[in-house]
């Protein structure tokens, strides 16, 4: 039961960051600017550092630096495509295919998984030019969000649904080591 628990967190985790950092993908890979950063969530008085994140051509990972609930790594290969999520406290590898809507929806826009967008004007994030834009007409995902878009990473760098705050910091434009995204043996 907790095996099957975890597997569902690692389910959470994937889907909110997919969702959380629309980037732009598809079967050919991310199309904008690779780069590291750090994602830090919760509400603006308290934000904590929860991830490292690292998004190259072929996919992105995610590293926990403090215990969670879920994988500590999880990592998504566009070309394969799939998931995969890494345990290290278990050493348990588990692999799970990705829907064409985990990462090919994004279309290198703003607010690109909603029905209407307003350009806010422009912003400044963790040091960096952005783009503030209102995402309105919500998902079953996701109510309206406010969110900044970096133009030249092609990627949503923060955004505000309803308080709870998702930021990157300390982004580092280029490539993320290719061996960051290799395919670990599997041991379940």
């Amino acid at each position: 039961m907790a095996s099957k628990f975890r597997r569902s967190a690692a389910g959470i985790v994937a889907v909110a960051t997919s969702f959380a950092w629309g980037g732009v993908a598809g079967a050919d890979g991310y199309r904008g600017a690779p780069f590291s950063a750090e994602a830090w969530f919760g509400t603006q008085d308290a934000l904590e550092l929860r991830y490292r994140l690292y998004v190259g051509v072929g996919g992105y990972r995610l590293e926990s630096v403090r215990s969670v609930e879920g994988p500590d790594i999880v990592i998504a290969q566009f070309a394969v495509p799939q998931f995969i999520y890494i345990d290290l406290d278990t050493g348990s590898v588990n692999f799970l295919p990705m829907g064409e809507n985990d990462w090919g929806r994004f279309h290198g826009i703003a607010c690109a998984d909603f029905e209407y967008r307003k350009e806010l004007g422009a912003a400044e994030v963790a040091g960096r030019a952005a783009q503030a834009w209102q995402c309105i007409g919500s998902t079953q995902y996701m109510p309206d969000t406010k969110i900044w878009w970096d133009p030249a990473l092609r990627y949503q760098v923060r955004s505000d649904e309803q308080g709870y705050i998702t930021e990157l910091r300390n982004i580092r434009p280029g490539k993320p080591d290719a061996a960051l995204f290799e395919t670990p043996a599997a041991q379940n």
